[in-house]
C-alpha cells in the first residue's frame, strides 16, 4: 500500500507511554500517526496537518479534551473524534458526543477494540461518500436541495453545513421517507452496533438533525414512541 495513502491518526495524549503505545499499535494495524502531548500541541498539529482521524485524551494539560474538540468543531465539522478517558461517568460521555465525538472509549481499553472501532469509523466515514457520489449525489425535498457529498443543506437563501454522521443519518431518512426506522436498523446501519451508549449518541444526532430541518416547515423527524423514527413531509396550511 502506498505510505501517502495510509490513514493518518492524531494522537493528542499526555501519558508518553500510552502514546507509545497506541502509536506502535496503530502502525502495525496500518496507520501513521502525529503525536502531540497536550491540548495546545495537538490544535497546532490540527491547523498544520489534514488527519483521517483524531484520539483526545480527555485530562490534557493547557488544554483539555473537551475544549480541544470544542475548538475542532468550530473549524472543522467532519473529521471523526475519539475521546479517550479514565472517567467512565455518563454526564462526560454525553458531554463528548454532543461536542461531536464519534466515540468515546474508558481506559483501561483493550488496543484491538481501539483498532477495530477506529475502523469502523473511517469505515463510514470515507467508503460511504465514493459511493454516493456515483449514485446519490443529491437529493430534493419540499423546496430543500441536500448535497450529500459536500455536506450541504440550502433551502432559499439559507444553507448548512452537517457532519458526516448526520450526513449518513439524514441520507437514511430521506431514502426511506415516511417509513419507520427503528432504532436498532439506524444505530447498526451508522455505527455498526446497538449498544447504551451509542443509543444515546443517536438520540444526540437526531436532535441536531431536527435543528438543521427547522429551516423548512415541512420537514421534521418524528419519534414513533417505543419503535423508533421516520422523516414526514407535511403539508402547509
Amino acid at each position: 500500500m502506498n505510505q501517502e495513502k495510509l490513514p493518518h491518526i492524531l494522537i493528542a495524549e499526555d501519558d508518553i507511554t500510552l502514546a507509545n503505545l497506541l502509536r506502535e499499535n496503530l502502525k502495525l494495524s496500518g496507520f501513521t500517526t502525529q503525536m502531540a502531548k497536550d491540548g495546545m500541541e495537538a490544535f497546532e498539529a490540527f491547523k498544520r496537518e489534514k488527519f483521517d482521524l483524531i484520539l483526545l485524551d480527555v485530562n490534557m494539560p493547557k488544554r483539555n479534551g473537551f475544549e480541544l474538540g470544542r475548538l475542532i468543531r468550530e473549524e472543522d465539522a467532519f473529521t471523526p473524534l475519539v475521546f479517550l478517558t479514565a472517567n467512565s461517568k455518563e454526564d462526560d460521555k454525553l458531554k463528548g458526543f454532543q461536542l461531536g465525538a464519534d466515540e468515546y472509549i474508558t481506559k483501561p481499553f483493550s488496543t484491538q477494540e481501539l483498532v477495530a472501532r477506529i475502523r469502523a469509523i473511517l469505515k463510514r466515514s470515507t467508503q460511504v461518500i465514493p459511493d454516493i457520489l456515483v449514485k446519490e449525489e443529491a437529493y430534493d425535498l419540499a423546496g430543500m436541495h441536500i448535497d450529500i457529498p459536500n455536506h450541504i443543506i440550502t433551502f432559499g437563501a439559507e444553507e448548512k453545513k452537517i457532519s458526516s454522521t448526520e450526513c449518513e443519518l439524514l441520507k437514511l431518512f430521506v431514502k426511506n421517507k415516511g417509513q419507520l426506522l427503528s432504532r436498532n436498523s439506524l444505530l447498526l446501519s451508522v455505527w455498526g452496533r446497538d449498544d447504551f451508549y451509542t443509543a444515546r449518541n443517536l438520540d444526540v444526532y437526531i436532535n441536531k438533525l431536527r435543528k438543521v430541518l427547522k429551516m423548512n416547515p415541512q420537514v421534521e423527524i418524528v419519534n414513533v414512541h417505543g419503535s423508533g423514527f421516520k422523516l414526514v413531509e407535511n403539508q402547509l396550511q
